[in-house]
């Protein structure tokens, strides 16, 4: 019950991917990811110690291959599994268990590999590698979330509505450019994902220099006057004296 893909781009180095499914929070459970080293899905009936062992690996260099072979003989139960790698050469590998009863299919591309369980028919992640490849000059997410509302379109999951979804890319210095989630949704999982990404797109570069520049970023006016009255109402400026030391901020409106 679970579509998702899992892309490289080879200018950043990022690796990154977009899933969906009717089940709830499938972004913590099935993604992991490695900047510059690979990524790994892990799904239907989801052990997500088994996507941890795989990035490890991948992180480490190992091949798609040898990755999902060796994922695959960790678990006594890997035959409701389904696996997915991609690796820091643009190779992949899959592993489908053989207690899956459902139409499940997997597609790869160059720097990609769609993958599906539980799926309404056989074309739905060529049509989610096909919408991945279309533009290549379009950035990582934006590729990955265009390839899972394809895989939508094309019939997606074989029933029920979709209640989570994510789009994830790694970043530099340790520090995702998107992790973006929809834990539960009521049924519209891919579009409240595609209208999050739009939210996010026009704070994606201050929320960074948050983190990489924090002294470069003026603090809110709104907030910093509205925090020194409460202090002041509270009788805590002894203890928080933001008011005696305002030059310590550059404030903005």
């Amino acid at each position: 019950m679970t579509f998702s893909i899992i892309g490289h781009c080879d200018r950043t180095g990022a690796f990154g991917a977009a899933i969906t499914t009717s089940d709830l929070a499938v972004g913590s459970r099935c993604v992991r990811l490695a900047h510059g080293r690979g990524a790994f899905l892990s799904q239907h009936r989801t052990d997500s110690r088994l996507g941890d062992l795989g990035i490890s690996l991948l992180r480490e260099g190992a091949s798609a291959d040898d990755t999902i072979t060796q994922v695959a003989a960790s678990s006594p139960d890997i035959e409701w599994r389904q696996l997915g790698a991609l690796d820091k050469r643009g190779q992949s590998a899959v592993f489908h268990g053989r207690r899956m009863y459902s139409i499940y299919t997997h597609t790869a591309g160059k720097n990609c590999l769609a993958l599906g369980n539980i799926l309404d028919n056989e074309r739905v992640t060529a049509a989610m590698a096909a919408a991945f490849l279309e533009d290549p000059e379009q950035p990582l997410a934006e590729k990955l979330l265009r390839a899972l509302e394809a895989g939508q379109a094309a019939g997606g999951e074989v029933a029920g509505s979709l209640r989570s979804s994510a789009l994830q890319v790694t970043g530099d210095h340790g520090i995702p450019s998107y992790d973006l989630r929809i834990d539960t949704s009521n049924g519209q999982a891919v579009e409240d994902l595609r209208a999050l990404y739009g939210a996010y797109m026009g704070r994606e570069a201050a929320l960074r220099a948050v983190a990489l520049s924090p002294d470069a970023i003026p603090v809110q006016s709104t907030l910093f006057e509205t925090s020194i009255e409460r202090i002041a109402e509270l009788g805590l400026d002894a203890r928080f004296p933001t008011a005696l030391n305002r030059d310590r901020w550059t404030v903005a409106g």
